[in-house]
């Protein structure tokens, strides 16, 4: 019966953990201005949680906030640009011709898939390591290439956390910081796969 509570007790408290981290990230992202500082300090949480194991949320929420929010909101000011002008560049395209539509249809695509693969990475990037806003840009893209089948598995959760949400609308209790988890795990999995690579290759270098 012990164990039995005891597993219920942990089920609660990952629940009640993705649900007020939630909850609050969704708060603060309500001034649309914030949302890029505001997930850049749920995916900290997180950080904090998957390597430390504290499931503190609120102080820590509104330190990373402060912490990260130089970084996040250039970042999410050079995202909100690069849509507008996608948005703008993919509406001009549909007036060209035919074979000259086809070409640039393609090289906005591919150009607004890199964009995408690079931003999966970038919170990750931005919380674990203390870098400069260009190579947490330029390190995201490089993570985003060589880890790709890391990097579909992310999109591919988004686009069925995306769906689950217009399906089962009550995850969206849970659904923004579950996804935000699912993302880290993964990312993490591969900054530590890069790291044992360079140490690997720093003691072959030493002996």
């Amino acid at each position: 019966m012990n164990i039995l509570n005891s597993r219920l007790y942990n089920i609660l408290e990952v629940l009640s953990f993705f649900f007020l981290l939630n909850i609050l990230w969704f708060t603060m992202c309500l001034p649309i201005v914030t949302i890029f500082p505001a997930t850049a300090a749920m995916v900290a949480v997180i950080r904090q949680w998957v390597m430390k194991k504290d499931t503190a949320i609120l102080i820590p929420f509104f330190r990373f906030f402060k912490e990260n929010f130089k970084q996040s909101f250039i970042i999410g000011i050079i995202f909100f640009v690069f849509a507008g002008i996608f948005y703008v560049d993919f509406m001009l395209v549909n007036t060209f011709n035919p074979k000259l539509h086809s070409f640039l249809f393609a090289s906005l695509f591919l150009l607004g898939l890199i964009v995408t693969f690079t931003l999966i990475y970038v919170f990750p990037m931005m919380v674990h390591y203390r870098l400069s806003l260009w190579h947490v840009i330029k390190n995201s893209f490089f993570f985003s290439v060589r880890y790709i089948l890391s990097t579909v598995l992310c999109v591919l959760i988004l686009l069925t956390m995306v769906s689950l949400l217009f399906l089962i609308p009550v995850f969206f209790l849970i659904i923004f910081s579950f996804t935000a988890y699912l993302i880290f795990t993964i990312c993490y999995s591969r900054f530590r796969k890069e790291e044992d690579l360079a140490a690997g290759r720093n003691k072959v270098e030493t002996e």
